[in-house]
């Protein structure tokens, strides 16, 4: 049975958001699998030109593979893949730290903001057993929020548009991992981040987010092979 599909910017952008959480959950699209232009827009009930919209922008992402006239194969990590993603992060997400503390970028308003947002995360907390799609979904919303927010702050156009690429590849390999447990750890993870930007302390910032990429990297890796 078809599905209703309203967009209220373009159905490509609708079909990119819908495809952008399939591939995060991993249910219906799980690495390796085929995600086929005419069962996808049938499903939608659209045309099948957006869903190839769609398809383009998610493989410029680099998370699916496509192929001519037929959909696309979504792809999977390796370890070393992993351990490169969040190289990556942590070298460019440095870059933008340095560039607001040299310029004094974070003002009282924008800590306000941040400090709030990490306050909404409770609510995943409070959902998580309960309901963990619905709080995978939100803590990807939650922390983008709070890492984009950041990263404009810098005003470097280009750094930023190559971590919004590096957090696509990222929260694929985090996302089917959260846990009650580690809530908490990362709300406190969001607050150092914050209160050692405002403090202009880089070497702290370094520090913290060595630590937290070692121990992100390792507890994905280490789960990934036990096929958690």
């Amino acid at each position: 049975m078809a599905t209703d599909f309203v967009a209220p910017h373009s159905i490509a952008d609708e079909v990119w958001d819908f495809l952008r959480k399939q591939l995060l959950l991993g249910k219906e699209y799980p690495p390796g699998s085929f995600i086929r232009e005419v069962e996808l827009a049938e499903k939608l009930n659209i045309s099948r030109s957006p869903v190839r919209e769609a398809i383009k922008e998610l493989e410029a992402h680099g998370l699916v593979k496509a192929i001519p006239r037929k959909g696309a194969v979504v792809l999977g990590y390796s370890d070393q893949d992993v351990a490169e993603i969040y190289d990556v992060r942590l070298s460019l997400e440095m870059l933008i730290y340095e560039h607001i503390v040299k310029y004094d970028l974070l003002k009282d308003e924008h800590y306000r903001w941040l400090m709030e947002t990490i306050e909404r995360f409770k609510s995943v907390a409070a959902i998580v057993e309960e309901d963990r799609e619905r709080a995978q979904l939100k803590f990807f919303d939650l922390d983008c929020d709070f890492h984009f927010y950041i990263h404009k702050l810098s005003g470097l156009n280009w750094t930023i548009e190559l971590l919004r690429r590096t957090y696509s590849r990222l929260y694929q390999i985090q996302l089917r991992h959260v846990r009650q447990e580690n809530l908490d750890s990362l709300s406190e993870y969001h607050r150092r981040i914050v209160e050692n930007l405002r403090d202009g302390k880089l070497d702290a910032l370094r520090n913290l987010s060595v630590q937290s990429y070692m121990h992100s990297r390792t507890y994905y890796l280490s789960n990934t092979e036990s096929g958690a």
